[in-house]
């Protein structure tokens, strides 16, 4: 399947190891990369330079990046049990915390509260929440870095964190269970249990729809509107990369080197036959969907990012290699430019002539 149109290399960079986080500002003004090594550098995206390498950096490797939602400033957590919040203008440290566990793997902002403007549980004053997971436990922190009550003990280790619905929810993801907790005394939580080992989730925009990718090469999809639960095996390899569209009707998923792509409409997947995007010819590692639009980033284990329209009559729309596997891919909040992070650490900045 030939691709339609041109990929273009816009600028890039390089780190020292494989790039473990890439994330846009909010804005899309600036660029953040991690590496295994623990570096974290800052770009500008207009100038194509680099901004700042954050320093201290994460010793032991840093596996989480978070803009604050005002995009002043940038929380990152990495192996040696630390999360650290940063300024975004100057580069400097504004607070260190201790975790409290090894290897805190996940950090997310919610936003600074829900669509009918009421301040967000569990912030005070309105403002951003952090949520931070480490282990078996998940820390809260306000927009200045300072704690919001206890860690909260979870009976398992952590394998994923989301704010959903608006930043009003907290979906936390353990191997047997996710719990979607509202932060605060008075929150409610739902436990919705689990079969397989979950890798990773994802959530519909619209809250209906809430999917596993799982050890066992399935997903797992529950109909939380009707509580209804769905469940797909025959993947090729484990699934640990699902992207949901905007629209919430489609979700595209990895698990071998085709991406499948669900209809979501209805009663839902189950019982359907995915469309099945073909061009890469080894693992996809990396999927997401344009904030604003309709395309979807895909990037595989030997270095091949393809842009797709999977709607349309010929899906391909573009392709192109970086230099090695790619281990994320990231579209700017506008939709117009495209990173793709790679083994070696590369930082690729690309976008669709």
């Amino acid at each position: 399947m030939p691709p339609r149109r041109a990929i273009a290399f816009r600028w890039h960079a390089k780190l020292d190891d494989y790039i473990t986080q890439v994330a846009w500002s909010p804005d899309g003004t600036r660029l953040a990369a991690s590496s295994v090594s623990g570096q974290v550098h800052l770009f500008d995206v207009a100038t194509e330079r680099a901004l700042h390498r954050l320093e201290p950096a994460h010793a032991e490797g840093c596996d989480a990046l978070a803009w604050r939602p005002d995009g002043a400033a940038l929380a990152t957590a990495g192996r040696d049990g630390r999360w650290r919040l940063w300024d975004a203008t100057t580069g400097k440290q504004l607070v260190e915390h201790d975790t409290g566990a090894l290897w805190p793997e996940h950090a997310a902002w919610s936003t600074p509260g829900p669509a009918d403007g009421a301040p967000a549980e569990g912030s005070k004053g309105g403002g951003a929440t952090l949520a931070v997971s480490a282990g078996s436990k998940i820390s809260l922190w306000n927009e200045k870095g300072e704690p919001l009550g206890e860690p909260a003990q979870f009976p398992r280790t952590i394998v994923d964190l989301q704010w959903v619905l608006g930043g009003r929810t907290l979906a936390v993801a353990l191997s047997s269970a996710i719990h979607l907790r509202e932060p605060g005394p008075d929150g409610e939580e739902r436990i919705v249990s689990a079969r397989d080992p979950i890798l990773c989730m994802a959530m519909s925009p619209s809250g209906k729809w809430l999917l596993t990718g799982n050890q066992d090469s399935s997903i797992h999809v529950w109909n939380l509107d009707a509580g209804v639960e769905m469940h797909m095996r025959g993947y090729p390899a484990k699934v640990r990369q699902l992207a949901w569209h905007r629209g919430n009707r489609w979700v595209a998923t990895g698990g071998g080197p085709s991406v499948a792509v669900w209809d979501c409409s209805g009663r839902g997947p189950e019982g359907r036959s995915p469309t099945m995007l073909e061009w890469h010819t080894d693992l996809v590692t990396a999927l997401h969907y344009q904030p604003a639009g309709d395309w979807l980033a895909s990037g595989s284990r030997d270095g091949g990012v393809a842009v797709w329209s999977p709607t349309q009559r010929e899906q391909l729309i573009t392709g192109g290699k970086i230099s090695s596997g790619v281990t994320r891919v990231g579209w700017s909040p506008d939709g117009q430019l495209l990173v793709a992070g790679g083994e070696a650490g590369e930082v690729q900045v690309l976008a669709v002539d």
